[in-house]
C-alpha cells in the first residue's frame, strides 16, 4: 500500500497559518460570497440586515424590526452574523495572533476611558451612531460597499464614498488631536 501524498494537506495548514492571507484571496472569498448570496436568495449581503433578524428574534418591539424584511422567512441571515464571529476566531487563532475581544491596539487605548463603564458607555454610543448611519444610508457599509457598488448602483457608490470619506477624515482628526494633547501635554 502506497503513502498518500500529505505536501498538498501541509501547504493548506501552512496558508492558513499565515498572519495575514494575500488580499486577492480575501477580497475574491469576499467577492465569491456577495455574488453565491444574490444568487441563492435574491438578496445582498449586509450586516444591518441580519442584525435587524437578530434584534427581531430576541423580542425588540420596535416597529423597525417589525417589517417584512425580518420575518422569521429571513432568518437564513442570523448565519452571516455568526459567520462574522467564527471568521474572526477562526482567523485569530490561525494567525497564533490571539488577542482580547477589548483589546484595539496602543490608539485606541490612547482614545478610551480608562474604566470598563466609561468604555461600555462609549461602545453603546458608538453602536448607535453605527445604526442611526446604516438606517439614513438605507444600508451598511458591507451592503452598500460590497454588494451596490458591484452593480453599479449610484445611491451606493456615493454612500461609500461618503463612508471612505468619513473614515479617513476621523482617522486624520483623531491622529492630529492626539499629536497636539500628547505634545501640548
Amino acid at each position: 500500500m502506497t503513502q498518500p501524498d500529505l505536501s498538498l494537506w501541509s501547504q493548506t495548514i501552512e496558508f492558513l497559518t499565515t498572519p495575514l492571507w494575500p488580499a486577492w484571496i480575501a477580497g475574491g472569498a469576499i467577492g465569491l460570497l456577495a455574488f453565491s448570496q444574490r444568487w441563492i436568495t435574491d438578496q445582498p449581503l449586509g450586516c444591518s440586515a441580519a442584525f435587524g433578524n437578530a434584534c427581531a428574534r430576541l423580542g425588540s418591539q420596535l416597529p423597525l424590526f417589525q417589517s417584512a424584511a425580518h420575518s422569521s422567512a429571513t432568518d437564513w441571515k442570523l448565519w452571516f452574523l455568526v459567520g462574522i464571529f467564527l471568521g474572526g476566531l477562526v482567523a485569530s487563532l490561525s494567525s497564533g495572533h490571539w488577542a482580547a475581544p477589548t483589546d484595539f491596539g496602543t490608539f485606541y487605548q490612547a482614545l478610551m476611558p480608562t474604566s470598563t463603564a466609561g468604555r461600555v458607555l462609549w461602545w453603546l454610543f458608538g453602536g448607535v451612531l453605527i445604526g442611526l448611519g446604516a438606517r439614513m444610508a438605507g444600508g451598511c457599509t458591507s451592503g452598500h460597499t460590497i454588494n451596490g457598488v458591484a452593480m453599479g448602483s449610484p445611491a451606493s457608490i456615493v454612500a461609500s464614498a461618503l463612508f471612505f470619506a468619513a473614515a479617513v477624515g476621523t482617522a486624520q482628526l483623531t491622529q492630529f488631536l492626539l499629536k497636539s494633547t500628547l505634545v501640548g501635554g
